[in-house]
């Protein structure tokens, strides 16, 4: 079975790093031919959350010299949110014989594209491993967590077939029956705690750790949950509460982006909501002001990243 990877960040190096140990025949999709070099010359490490520095060899190679006459099994799509229409659009431009594809991104905007997709086997996920690049050829695998995925649209179960179930070692994975309740809790969180931690510049913990913040991130959820209604809000505040202490140490990857001059995906989390809420005819000022201060942020520090090796 033949997996691509499209996407070189933390989470798609941690996937590709992972599938090739499980025995997968697996290539790596990089955005920059440089990346793609320096995986060559150096191989990809993975250094676990233990400390332990690990190496493998893996197939890489940029998008434009991607063949298209290929024919791949399984497609998964770790890109950032905000890059995934472009590459639908370039996939039903190219010759590239797919027949399933995986989305791993933040967010739920990259819903909204589903139609669009011709592909005969969809799914969707979201990854709920720690994991952190530290340069073009190295993942720091910061905490291990849970892939979970689901179908949007089965047809031959390719994605079932090399994502089987585990919650055991370092690359656990989970099927969900039901796709959107599953994005949709992922969002909840992703829309509490990144845009307040890229704001404010702290790190998980203190959310609820100084009662200020703490305050701020339940007046935004109280408003999310407007928006989004889970059923259970008392147990889904505990599970955004858990998440914060659990991940305590970690940098949201929204102030991660930030902080590394790059385009965030605030489109995608706290975008979605808006959207939702103005379908609804739903007064979210908290919601507004987060989103026009992530945004303003972005221009502030003009997004971009250099297209260099970067170690």
């Amino acid at each position: 079975m033949k997996v691509v990877v499209l996407g070189s960040g933390s989470i798609g190096m941690l996937v590709a790093f992972n599938l090739i140990k499980q025995g997968h025949s697996t290539l790596l999709v990089t955005n920059r031919n440089e990346q793609a070099n320096c995986i060559k010359e150096e191989r990809l490490h993975l250094i676990r959350e233990d400390g332990v520095n690990e190496s493998i060899h893996v197939d890489v190679e940029s998008f434009s010299t991607l063949k298209g006459e290929e024919t791949i099994d399984l497609l998964i799509v770790t890109v950032k949110s905000y890059q995934v229409e472009q590459v639908i659009k370039a996939i039903q431009a190219s010759k590239l014989s797919i027949s399933s594809v995986l989305f791993l991104q933040n967010g739920m905007a990259h819903t909204e594209l589903l139609p669009m997709i011709t592909i005969p086997e969809v799914a969707v996920g979201v990854v709920e491993h720690g994991a952190l690049r530290i340069n073009d050829y190295t993942v720091h695998h910061t905490g291990v967590g849970l892939i979970r995925w689901s179908y949007v649209r089965e047809n031959n179960k390719m994605v079932e077939g090399v994502l089987k179930e585990s919650t055991e070692g370092r690359f656990r994975t989970k099927y969900e029956q039901k796709w959107e309740p599953m994005l949709q809790h992922k969002l909840v969180v992703n829309a509490c705690i990144n845009p307040l931690t890229a704001l404010f510049g702290i790190r998980n913990g203190e959310l609820v750790q100084n009662s200020h913040y703490n305050m701020l991130l339940r007046q935004v959820f109280d408003e999310i949950m407007k928006v989004i209604d889970l059923g259970n809000a008392g147990q889904m505040w505990e599970y955004v509460c858990n998440i914060s202490e659990k991940t305590g140490a970690n940098r949201s990857s929204m102030l991660s982006d930030l902080e590394n001059k790059r385009k965030t995906e605030i489109d995608s989390i706290v975008g979605y909501l808006l959207r939702k809420a103005a379908k609804k005819q739903l007064n979210t000022p908290i919601l507004v002001f987060l989103y026009e201060a992530i945004k303003g942020k972005e221009k502030e520090y003009m997004l971009g990243e250099a297209n260099v090796c970067q170690s």
